[in-house]
């Protein structure tokens, strides 16, 4: 459990607070204290900040992962489900079964008739 929180609180770090820190500093590089107080009076100073720093942070991700790979650009859960359909038959069809493995077989000597016919013709 609290390897997830702190899984969670590295994710923020890096995809929410390093580009608003980026943000910030390079608005500070550029136009100084003055405008980093005209995006705190817009209407969504902490998206303006990220969106200007994500370039920034994105550099600065890459040499992290550089020192320690996925230390940069952290690892994120995602939950996978796999619906299994065979449109061609039910598994426990036997005679389906046999009747896929006859036609792999069937592909299986077209494609060494190929392979030969390719090799006479070099």
């Amino acid at each position: 459990m609290a390897k997830d929180h702190l899984r969670e609180l590295h994710l923020f770090a890096m995809e929410t607070a390093l580009p608003f820190g980026m943000g910030m500093l390079n608005k500070a590089k550029t136009g100084g204290l003055k405008t980093i107080v005209n995006v705190f009076r817009s209407d969504d100073p902490i998206s303006e900040f990220q969106v200007h720093g994500e370039s920034s942070a994105k550099t600065v991700r890459d040499k992290i992962d550089q020192i320690i790979p996925g230390l940069g650009h952290p690892i994120v859960s995602v939950d996978v489900t796999v619906e299994e359909t065979h449109p061609d038959c039910d598994i426990n069809d036997q005679d389906s079964l046999v009747s896929i493995l006859r036609r792999i077989d069937s592909q299986l000597d077209e494609l060494s008739d190929h392979l030969s016919m390719t090799q006479k013709h070099r």
